[in-house]
């Protein structure tokens, strides 16, 4: 039997791999396999209606203990006007999510969540305009829709759901040492 230090000193390689069942990793830009793009100029990459009115929002970035899950929920139901319970989120889901670079310190809020707010609010004043503020737009839970980067956010001075207590999601998975993919 030869060991590992002997194998190395004959120039022997290890080699390593990893297999993800049949899944894939969405390049940016190309759709997913739930048939939403991950291009981050796209509001399709950031969130998904559903036909009863809650929406799933999608982000590149992970709570590190910072509150990420329940502040970006809070974000985006504050631009879509609609209550932080009708909002799911899926953080961190390289087949789904946009490529928002790396999560390090606060840059999951700073700019995970400035762009989660932007493209909620080009969805929400799209929809303003067709007089279906609940984002009940006709077809696949899509809205098709590039992120305007001119959408205006809305006022601080107007929350209603940003800053307010809200029981973090994450909290009870690890008190009772529960398994976590989604919020």
């Amino acid at each position: 039997m030869i060991n590992r230090r002997d194998l190395l000193k004959t120039g022997g390689a290890i080699i390593v791999s990893f297999a993800f069942h049949g899944r894939t990793i969405a390049q940016t830009g190309q759709p997913s396999d739930a048939g939403k793009s991950t291009d981050p100029r796209q509001v399709d990459s950031f969130l998904v209606r559903h036909d009863d009115g809650s929406v799933t929002i999608y982000t590149g970035k992970v709570d590190l203990g910072t509150g990420l899950r329940i502040a970006i929920r809070q974000m985006a139901a504050e631009e879509l006007d609609i209550p932080v319970d009708r909002v799911t989120l899926v953080e961190g889901d390289t087949d789904l999510t946009p490529d928002q670079g790396a999560t390090g310190g606060s840059t999951g809020l700073t700019r995970g969540g400035v762009e989660v707010r932007q493209a909620a609010a080009t969805a929400y004043q799209a929809a303003l305009k067709t007089l279906t503020p609940s984002l009940r737009l006709p077809g696949d839970g899509l809205l098709h829709l590039a992120v305007d980067p001119k959408a205006v956010l809305k006022d601080p001075k107007t929350y209603k759901i940003v800053g307010q207590p809200v029981l973090r999601p994450d909290v009870p998975r690890q008190v009772y040492r529960q398994a976590h993919i989604h919020s």
